[in-house]
């Protein structure tokens, strides 16, 4: 498992690829910046993809922000 700053620096990149958005903050909410259910998918996709992290499609909607999601990953 990924520390804190590892997990939030993956999810920043991705955030911002996803997004096509730089810089992008820890506190940046997903659908704020302009993501949408398909680029959620996408994004929880490569995040197992790439870094073997299942994150439940809820998760993202309920905490939609990197600090948040990290928080629950790592209560995991």
């Amino acid at each position: 498992m990924p520390t804190r700053p590892e997990l939030e620096a993956m999810l920043t990149r991705l955030w911002s690829e996803k997004l096509n958005i730089t810089p992008v903050g820890v506190e940046d909410n997903f659908f704020a910046l302009g993501g949408d259910s398909l680029l959620a998918a996408d994004l929880l996709m490569d995040l197992y993809d790439e870094f073997g992290i299942e994150v439940d499609a809820a998760v993202l909607f309920l905490k939609p922000t990197i600090a948040e999601l990290v928080d629950e990953v790592l209560a995991a």
